[in-house]
């Protein structure tokens, strides 16, 4: 079940003060909502938060349940291309790899690239 998508929006080079947002979606297995919630917050959000690597998360709840579970966004914003691109090559997999090993087949997502307009 832990499958990953990611879909990409370049951002337009003469738009230098736009903003970019890393958004993933995720759909948990019920039973693991608040264990999964307390993980994503210590294991995610603070080591983000802690070596100042992005300018904002926002960790929301989606109001629609699917019958798959319950569902998540969580989109990190960044100042720059490279920026994030530090965030996706050195972080990225190593958070992915705790997320997969902590809740094995009890999850899935997919990400996408938002750029602020």
């Amino acid at each position: 079940m832990n499958k990953r998508i990611h879909y990409s929006q370049h951002r337009p080079s003469d738009h230098e003060n736009m903003r970019i947002i890393y958004n993933t979606s995720f759909i948990i297995d019920e039973e693991i909502e608040e264990e999964w919630i307390a993980f994503i917050r210590r294991h995610y959000m603070q080591p983000l938060q802690e070596n100042k690597l992005c300018e904002d998360i926002i960790f929301t709840k989606v109001s629609i349940d699917q019958a798959e579970g319950k569902t998540y966004s969580l989109q990190v914003v960044f100042s720059s291309e490279e920026r994030q691109n530090y965030f996706l090559q050195t972080w990225l997999p190593t958070i992915e790899e705790q997320i997969s090993k902590q809740f094995s087949n009890r999850y899935l997502y997919f990400s996408s690239v938002l750029t602020e307009l």
